[in-house]
């Protein structure tokens, strides 16, 4: 048997093993099939996320692949706005309990509107749980970074997700099992002394999709939300994206601009 065959083969065994034991007594729970599905990803979706009640954000376009290999299952996924430019290129890797973290870069523009990707040191990558048992468990996730816009300073995020409870969603007319995270970060930004800011959240992790909502409150009363709207090809964004471009493009020639 190959290498490849060999450890797919061991891949597989483990998972069915992790199944079997997803109801035990103890009232541990494995929720793998509410994270993103893997082999569904493998030739690429983007997941297109509209904000909720706020008219004035743009969608949030995300872009999840899997890859198969050797050495492992992993999942990438690259962050998009309005200018379909990335802003975050991640990627996770399936471990025996989850989801974790294995890199994570991010992309700044500079004052001539060039990208610059900045490396960013993971320190603890817990991305999702395979299993969970109540509400007291929380799964850490540390990253720390130097902006290249302010070289003298350090950005860190820490974020622990703890799981609440289970629920049900709609999508495209079908309901679905979900699980909702409680989501709370802190943002200290370091350059001669710290500043931290606390924010809360919620995730909500639905079966066959991943994630299908997050909100998060910002500063005072207000707070911001995301719901799935819909799942295509990237080709499809690619072509939006096109069409805004000559869109604007015949805007400007009609009005002289």
């Amino acid at each position: 048997m190959s290498k490849s065959r060999n450890i797919f083969h061991t891949l597989y065994v483990l998972f069915l093993l992790l199944a079997l034991t997803s109801c035990r007594g103890d009232g541990t729970r494995d929720i793998r099939n509410h994270y993103f599905p893997l082999r569904e990803l493998k030739d690429g979706l983007v997941y297109e996320y509209q904000p909720v009640n706020i008219d004035s954000l743009t969608p949030a376009y995300w872009y999840y692949r899997s890859f198969f290999t050797d050495e492992g299952i992993f999942l990438t996924r690259t962050y998009y706005e309005y200018e379909l430019l990335p802003l975050q290129l991640s990627r996770e890797e399936v471990v025996s309990n989850g989801m974790l973290l294995h890199s994570l870069s991010l992309y700044e523009k500079d004052s001539t509107g060039k990208q610059h990707k900045v490396p960013v040191e993971v320190l603890s990558g817990n991305a999702f749980p395979f299993q969970v048992r109540d509400s007291s468990g929380v799964f850490l996730y540390k990253v720390r970074w130097t902006p290249f816009s302010d070289p003298e300073a350090t950005i860190t995020l820490i974020k622990n997700r703890r799981y609440v409870k289970d629920t049900a969603v709609v999508y495209e007319g079908q309901e679905r099992d979900a699980v909702i995270f409680d989501v709370r970060e802190l943002v200290s930004y370091d350059k001669e002394g710290v500043f931290e800011h606390q924010y809360s959240g919620r995730e909500v992790f639905a079966e066959g999709i991943g994630l299908f909502y997050y909100e998060k409150k910002v500063a005072g009363d207000f707070e911001w939300a995301y719901l799935l709207k819909q799942r295509y090809p990237m080709s499809r964004l690619e072509a939006k994206f096109r069409k805004r471009i000559q869109q604007q493009t015949d805007d400007s020639k009609s009005t002289g601009f």
